[in-house]
């Protein structure tokens, strides 16, 4: 048995999905069955996906310099 779902996308969303499917020569449906099932199986390892910056903020490094550049090497090498 199987259910049908209505979902309202945002255009940019909505074509960036199509063209992915597409390219992977897969129909739109396949590819967000296959996406959706990927992303459970991944909340259920309780692996979340981290931001790229996430590791920054663990750090929770406090410096009140506004010119962080000069710094760089100090900071990303403690």
């Amino acid at each position: 048995m199987s259910l049908k779902f209505q979902v309202t996308l945002p255009d940019e969303l909505a074509n960036e999905m199509r063209t992915t499917a597409a390219r992977l020569e897969i129909p739109l449906a396949q590819f967000i069955r296959e996406t959706m099932q990927e992303r459970l199986r991944e909340l259920k390892k309780g692996g979340k996906k981290e931001r790229p910056l996430d590791w920054m903020r663990r750090m929770r490094i406090d410096i009140p310099d506004t010119d962080l550049a000069s710094r760089v090497d100090e900071i990303l090498y403690k």
